[in-house]
């Protein structure tokens, strides 16, 4: 009767224990890891959560607000896996400490049956000193000299001949353009003194002015073309300084006459006739051409008599 009992109490207990593994093997787990466990105080360290539940499990992310002595730098993600026939959520953390010592992450809970171990970490300053090392002492601050490199100084040369021709380009297409000096065409006294009259005689001005401008236009031709300077001198002695230059005594008369009534008209002594204008403006042309035409062929007549001699010396 004993032994029976025996039986049926080492049965259940058998029994127990497997319904008991079955539900173990089917509640998810948690587990907590970092990727380095000393690290200097503000340097990062990964901590990675994992669970794992059975396949169709309802698997919620852990929320975690503080760990004590450590900061969240980040929360990056989350990641669902399949793997051995379990379902497996992995969450991410970046964190760090500003805390020196060592200090453990405190279990992190799933459920009331699941939990994560506690994590140790090591917060330092600095790395530890090893004395077998050499000692280095303090040495002073080095410039070292700036130098492109081989590839770089190559396109650099090319950049910097490109941005110069392109300055000039804009600079030429941009830059205001001086504008060129007209060359004037040179015009002998002659023609000038032809020209001067020409407009004169279209342009509508007073009386005094035409006789006036008319006495200008012939002084200024006398002067560069004959070299008779008589611009601070009377009309009495112009007319003596111009007797050689005429060979028409009449015409020479005409234009003594001429340069005296335009005396008279620029002092206001006499009001001529509109007859007396156009007869004083053919005389002042006509000695104009008159002189031009003596001195060429006076200088006509000189160029022949150089050659004669020159030939005669020839000989």
């Amino acid at each position: 009767m004993f032994i029976k009992r025996a039986w049926i109490i080492v049965l259940l207990y058998l029994l127990t224990a497997g319904f008991n593994a079955s539900l173990l093997a089917q509640a998810p787990t948690v587990s907590a890891s970092v990727d380095k466990n000393k690290i200097l105080l503000g340097e990062p360290v990964l901590l990675t959560l994992e669970i794992k539940a059975p396949p169709g499990s309802k698997i919620q992310p852990v929320k975690i607000d503080t760990l004590p002595h450590f900061e969240f730098l980040s929360k990056d993600s989350i990641v669902k896996d399949s793997a051995e026939g379990q379902l497996i959520l992995r969450q991410y953390f970046r964190i760090t400490s500003f805390d020196s010592g060592r200090w453990a992450i405190p279990p992190i809970v799933l459920n009331a049956e699941a939990k994560t171990a506690s994590v140790l970490m090591d917060v330092v300053f600095t790395e530890p000193f090893d004395p077998s090392q050499p000692y280095h002492d303090i040495q002073d601050i080095r410039s070292i000299p700036f130098k492109l490199g081989k590839q770089f100084e190559k396109w650099w040369y090319m950049i910097a001949l490109l941005l110069i021709m392109m300055t000039l380009v804009v600079y030429v297409m941009t830059g205001e353009k001086k504008p060129r000096a007209e060359t004037k065409a040179y015009k002998s006294a002659y023609t000038r003194a032809k020209q001067q009259l020409a407009e004169l005689k279209k342009a509508q001005v007073p009386e005094s002015r035409f006789y006036a401008r008319l006495v200008e236009i012939l002084r200024a031709f006398l002067s560069e073309r004959a070299r008779v300077n008589s611009l601070q001198q009377t009309s009495g002695d112009l007319v003596e300084k111009i007797k050689p230059l005429f060979n028409d005594g009449q015409l020479y008369q005409s234009l003594a006459q001429v340069l005296s009534l335009c005396d008279l008209v620029k002092f206001a002594k006499y009001d001529p006739e509109d007859a007396e204008a156009r007869s004083a403006y053919e005389v002042i042309d006509k000695g104009v051409d008159h002189i031009e035409e003596g001195i060429r062929n006076a200088a006509k007549l000189k160029k022949d008599e150089d050659r004669r001699t020159e030939m005669i010396h020839k000989k």
